[in-house]
């Protein structure tokens, strides 16, 4: 980044992106953007290149910024990538992990828990657009927080963009209900526990059960919307 500017834009929309608030195949406007930051378009149209470095927007001509759309075949690959680093993560976490890190990701799924709480008391049990968002915001923050007790900067950098793009383009969005909560806390509360036991396998074992987990859930997803886009009324 070459500017200030450049990077508050770049952090806004990043976050946006990962919170579900621009649909893939979305068009985003550099000037209304900036008008909501209080800066220029120029820093908007910086960041968007790292944005598309990144892999989370396309700059097409006399368009701009379009939100990518991706395909079952990649969105596989990222959670394959996701399955080769993060169970040999949690590993190393639990040999390193400090004690100081061990309560910050109890924090990120101590939120998980009261949001899913907050869903199941609800008539529907299903998470509204904000309940999600703050659900998906504290499960990319534990899994980062399991990565970053390896010490791995390099690895750090290379599951950010994969769990992230992941967020972005799951099936756009599937739906969150209070038992695909509890079940996701359940998973990350095994991982957590094997980590504070210094168990490695155990740990490597629970996070690649957890990735798998999420991988099937996610195209059953994806089959379901498009079994029901071709059922004729």
């Amino acid at each position: 980044m070459t500017s200030t500017h450049a990077q508050l834009a770049y952090q806004h929309l990043r976050s946006r992106l990962i919170a579900g608030e621009f649909q893939p195949g979305s068009r985003i406007r550099y000037g209304p953007i900036g008008q909501q930051l209080g800066i220029s378009a120029t820093p908007v149209r910086e960041a968007m290149g790292l944005l598309a470095n990144e892999g989370f927007v396309e700059l097409v001509p006399q368009l701009g910024a379009v939100v990518r759309t991706i395909g079952r075949d990649e969105l596989v690959e990222l959670y394959e990538m996701r399955e080769a680093i993060e169970p040999y993560a949690a590993a190393k976490a639990a040999e390193r992990a400090s004690p100081a890190q061990l309560d910050a990701i109890q924090r990120a799924l101590g939120r998980m828990r009261s949001i899913a709480a907050k869903v199941a008391k609800t008539k529907s049990r299903t998470a509204g657009k904000c309940d999600t968002a703050e659900f998906e915001k504290a499960d990319l923050g534990f899994h980062m927080l399991i990565i970053d007790a390896t010490g791995n900067q390099t690895m750090v950098r290379s599951s950010e963009s994969s769990n992230a793009l992941v967020r972005v383009f799951s099936a756009d969005r599937h739906a969150y209900d209070a038992t695909i909560m509890e079940a996701t806390c359940d998973d990350h509360a095994s991982i957590l526990d094997a980590i504070r036991s210094g168990d490695a396998a155990r740990a490597r074992d629970a996070m690649q059960r957890h990735i798998a987990s999420g991988l099937q859930l996610t195209l059953q997803e994806i089959e379901s919307r498009e079994t029901n886009r071709w059922e004729v009324p």
